[in-house]
């Protein structure tokens, strides 16, 4: 009887520990406060033309901004802080946000998000001359 439960053990931790088989690769997290909040840094923006998509982080964002933390606290404050390489003027800001659905809402700017997997936060916008941009944010 021993040997069968430890078979029956040891078939499970092995069934257990298998590998995912990249289910998670596509994972989407909750939109929520809760899962949302949390440190975030910009590591890409694009503009969305079409079926094209235009590399222009370094035409929104100065570099000094590349390093900048906007934290999005789960009483739904946030604080943008110029981190690291400091810009000059300094760009210290605070102020509230919140999600609803699949809109994200900071200081009454609008942002759709496009994809969150836990880590990263993909949001898509208008600029003020109507151009579509999409940008992503790490959790640090």
């Amino acid at each position: 009887m021993q040997l069968i439960s430890l078979l029956l053990l040891t078939g499970l931790l092995f069934t257990a520990c298998k590998k995912n088989s990249g289910e998670d690769e596509d994972k989407e997290c909750e939109l929520t406060v809760t899962a949302i909040a949390g440190k975030y840094k910009i590591v890409a923006a694009k503009l969305l033309q079409g079926s094209n998509e235009i590399d222009v982080l370094r035409d929104i964002y100065e570099p000094c901004e590349l390093d900048d933390i906007n934290e999005l606290k789960a009483d739904k404050t946030f604080i943008y802080t110029d981190a690291g390489v400091s810009c000059v003027p300094g760009n210290n800001e605070s102020g509230t946000w919140d999600v609803s659905g699949r809109s994200l809402r900071l200081n009454g700017g609008f942002s759709n998000i496009e994809s969150f997997d836990c880590t990263y936060l993909v949001v898509t916008y208008r600029d003020e001359d109507s151009n579509l941009i999409k940008e992503t944010y790490q959790k640090q």
